[in-house]
């Protein structure tokens, strides 16, 4: 087993790696279909005066042959555990929390590229965290933008944002109040943590698409009816945070109604099976909250550059058992898969 820092991950994987194995991970998801753990997520919550919140996250590619967990405590560290999908044996163990950062930014550039409008010239990101900094850098790397804007919870942390982000990308940089800077962009990314929704009614412009990124809730529910579609990247995960349940718990929508609403995922879309976008003028809701399996490929990429490298530290595991084979094996598979199946249906 290796484990890969986060000083080895760095130099490991370029920014074009990160866009081939994702966009490969969703074309996957499209054809494969049940690449993510049942539930999508799993929470625990650690009590206390500042209660804990721990996610875990698990995905599988069975045609590389792979599997993983993903696993951190918000705000704390997070870890990738890549597997042997058949046997369990941890491949290596990858920190994930500059890869989650960098995961994010391209699947939101990755997106917009399925569902910008033709043409595309201007780009805004709302929130300019360190997340929102590696969206403006992903989106300039696949768009040949006029401008993108960034705006902030103040307009000096929009500035500060923009001389940061100096010399690092081609297109000009705006700062921005949030209503500015959505005023006639072709592609809006929110990654907030705002308390208030800061995407109203009458914001979009025909043709934009808006991809909702923060995990909380960031888009009035209003936007909802001016949108002629709507895409996610993984429903069950989509339903837990963000615009999604602020909406049904707020008793705007019921899930049911929200679940037809809903066109396509970008699995489907990825992998050519339903389309993106239909018309040049639609304005297209994308609720993008993270995929398990788009961090197992990264990590899975990083551990083969690894390899080639010489990077990492080798730890030695030795499995609890051998694998059953033949007819003992898929007997056990197949009733722990009916069980799953069964807890599904009852949720």
């Amino acid at each position: 087993m290796i484990v890969l820092t986060e000083t080895d991950v760095r130099g490991l994987l370029s920014v074009e790696d990160s866009f081939a194995c994702i966009e490969d991970a969703w074309r996957r998801y499209g054809a494969e279909r049940a690449v993510t753990s049942m539930p999508a997520m799993s929470v625990m919550v650690v009590p206390g005066e500042a209660p804990t919140p721990w996610g875990i996250k698990g995905a599988v590619l069975p045609s590389l042959g792979l599997a993983g967990v993903f696993f951190g405590a918000q705000f704390g560290s997070y870890t990738f555990a890549v597997c042997d999908c058949r046997t369990g044996v941890i491949l290596g163990l990858v920190e994930q929390s500059w890869l989650t950062k960098r995961r994010t930014a391209v699947t939101a550039a990755i997106t917009a590229k399925h569902l910008a409008p033709p043409g595309a010239s201007v780009a805004a990101v709302i929130g300019a965290g360190r997340i929102g900094a590696e969206a403006v850098r992903m989106l300039d790397h696949a768009f040949d933008l006029a401008a993108i804007r960034i705006a902030s919870r103040t307009l000096d942390g929009a500035e500060a944002a923009c001389a940061a982000l100096e010399g690092e990308v081609a297109a000009p940089l705006i700062a921005a109040t949030v209503a500015d800077a959505v005023t006639g962009a072709d592609i809006v990314v929110t990654l907030t943590l705002a308390s208030a929704p800061v995407i109203g009614p009458g914001m979009l412009g025909d043709g934009a698409v808006l991809c909702s990124m923060g995990g909380v809730h960031e888009v009035e529910f209003g936007v909802l009816a001016e949108t002629d579609r709507v895409i996610v990247d993984e429903l069950d995960y989509a339903l837990l945070r963000g615009d999604f349940a602020a909406w049904i718990a707020r008793g705007e929508i019921t899930q049911e109604a929200l679940k037809a609403r809903i066109d396509a995922d970008m699995g489907a879309v990825a992998g050519g099976f339903t389309p993106g976008r239909t018309g040049a003028r639609e304005r297209i809701l994308a609720v993008i909250q993270g995929m398990a399996v788009c961090d197992l490929a990264q990590a899975a990429m990083v551990l083969e550059r690894a390899r080639e490298a010489g990077v990492g530290s080798e730890v030695s595991l030795e499995a609890q058992r051998t694998a059953p084979a033949g007819e003992d094996h898929a007997l056990t598979a197949r009733l722990v898969a009916e069980g799953l199946s069964r807890r599904g249906k009852a949720h």
